[in-house]
């Protein structure tokens, strides 16, 4: 059995996603404590200081990202998608993937047809607040290759772009911006899309480029967001539908 810590290597952190990422449907929570050597208990806790949310949260995201792309990719009836990814009834399944991703699983695919025609366009969802944060964008280079990407910047409960964010804004082509505050979502968290994105690349991105700020924003001032391809270190992937907020 490891001691216990406080922390996980970086390699049984990258073994531990491996093993997520590669058998989904299946995995349990305490499939990933005794592959990491933890016993569940300890193994929640620290999994959850180094990605922000909870294994059991993790592999729920794996298995909704995972039916995004079935749903996108396939034409399969949405109960085999649920299925496939390890619900045992719709139901559950439709509830949880509309709590994550903000719409239903038909909707998705509606939304993708909308998409394929109609772009989103920058646009902002706000919500008032007395003091506000400014906040500098840093892209990595070559990231405007093909013209100035979307930059999705928005306010979550959690340090994970799970569920729809509670305040954000959609801009392209500027390098800071300034967001009011969000009470009680005080998570900032980015997603930036290519200036040529296909709906599959906005929906279920393979590599997004993200950005998420370590540490909870209460206070005005300023910060960086600083956008890196998502790499595969226990990150939880992007679930939010971020196009169905603009209804334009």
């Amino acid at each position: 059995m490891t001691p216990l810590t406080q922390s996980l290597t970086e390699g049984t952190l990258a073994s531990v996603v491996d093993l997520a990422r590669t058998q989904t449907a299946t995995l349990t929570v305490a499939d990933l404590a005794e592959h990491a050597g933890y016993s569940p208990f300890h193994f929640s806790r620290i999994f959850s200081s180094h990605v922000g949310i909870g294994p059991g949260q993790y592999l729920t995201a794996l298995r909704i990202d995972e039916a995004k792309r079935l749903l996108l990719t396939g034409d399969e009836p949405i109960i085999d998608v649920a299925t496939a990814v390890g619900f045992e009834s719709l139901s559950s399944f439709s509830r949880r993937f509309h709590a994550t991703v903000g719409v239903a699983p038909g909707q998705l695919r509606r939304l993708a047809e909308h998409l394929s025609s109609r772009p989103p366009r920058p646009f902002t969802l706000l919500r008032p607040h007395p003091s506000s944060l400014r906040v500098h964008l840093e892209l990595p280079p070559g990231s405007d290759a093909r013209g100035d990407p979307s930059v999705w910047v928005g306010w979550y409960p959690y340090p994970a772009p799970i569920g729809l964010p509670r305040s954000g804004v959609l801009v392209s082509g500027v390098p800071h911006l300034d967001l009011p505050l969000c009470d009680g979502a005080p998570f900032l968290l980015g997603f930036a899309v290519p200036a040529q994105a296909d709906p599959l690349d906005m929906l279920v991105p393979e590599s997004p480029l993200v950005a998420v700020h370590p540490a909870p924003l209460r206070d005005g001032g300023e910060v960086t967001l600083r956008f890196s391809a998502q790499a595969a270190s226990g990150r939880p992937p992007l679930l939010s539908a971020l196009p169905s907020l603009c209804r334009s």
